[in-house]
């Protein structure tokens, strides 16, 4: 299953100790189901908050965050969200991490290990399972996190810079098994990256954030074909337009519509 998303004039701000700060300020983001968005900007852009806002950890300050036409009003089984870090649980062994959100959600047990070590084969982690995270290494911590957030078959996979930390060999390995993952199930996917390459290399369309407070400056549709590398040639070449984006708006100072014009770029 996958449900479209939406983000309709968002804005969203954060106390300080010298006033509030705003880190999002009129985001209109429309992503169909099944599709795979990337997100970059530069840091303190709000890309994290954006996940965040999906997610249902909190709340807009102002605007409509809505996925399959229901409006966000907190955490739910439709949204899993994969981090930077594993988030596993040290103390279980690769098989009771990918099942702990099912036997959370009441799935029966021999669905529940049925499900479990289907994911774990798809990951390549089925001779794991019996490890513990600190027996792993990054990459295959990241797999098993992977096979824990598609075992819970989301509506939307929110992904915050999850191969971020991962020596580069692991990460190019990942990048084409997320989008075999990706094309088996047809989960909707909002990726947020620093990593512009990474960002062609994995999405239908690339959205590019201002400087925050963040709002979008770009939007550049990805038609290269699967699976894609990020050394291949045409990744390169059109990282480097999304890189235009983004060094132009820093020049520029742009964090917002200047009068007269709109900042905002189609390609």
């Amino acid at each position: 299953m996958s449900a479209p998303v939406s983000l309709r004039g968002v804005s969203q701000a954060f106390a300080g100790s010298r006033g509030g700060r705003l880190a999002l300020d009129g985001v209109d983001l429309e992503v169909a189901a099944g599709e795979f968005v990337c997100v970059v900007g530069p840091s303190g852009c709000g890309k994290s908050t954006m996940l965040d806002l999906l997610a249902g950890h909190t709340r807009p300050a102002r605007g409509d965050v809505s996925v399959a036409g229901a409006g966000v009003r907190g955490p739910g089984p439709d949204r899993v969200m994969v981090f930077q870090e594993h988030a596993l649980f040290p103390w279980l062994s690769v098989r009771d991490n990918v099942a702990f959100g099912l036997k959370n959600a009441g799935v029966p047990l021999e669905e529940r290990d049925a499900t479990v070590a289907t994911w774990l084969r798809k990951v390549g982690l089925a001779d794991a399972a019996d490890l513990h995270p600190h027996q792993l290494s990054g990459g295959m911590r990241q797999r098993a996190a992977l096979a824990r957030a598609f075992a819970m078959r989301p509506q939307v996979l929110l992904m915050d810079e999850p191969f971020s930390a991962l020596d580069a060999p692991s990460r190019d390995r990942l990048h084409v098994e997320l989008q075999e993952l990706w094309a088996e199930t047809g989960v909707t996917i909002v990726f947020v990256t620093h990593n512009v390459r990474e960002a062609v290399a994995l999405g239908d369309r690339v959205i590019v954030l201002s400087s925050g407070p963040g709002r979008i400056i770009g939007d550049v549709p990805v038609t290269l074909h699967r699976p894609r590398v990020v050394e291949s040639e045409r990744v390169v070449a059109l990282s480097a337009t999304v890189r235009r984006l983004l060094d132009a708006a820093d020049q520029l100072g742009i964090s917002a519509p200047r009068e007269g014009g709109d900042s905002y770029v189609t390609i």
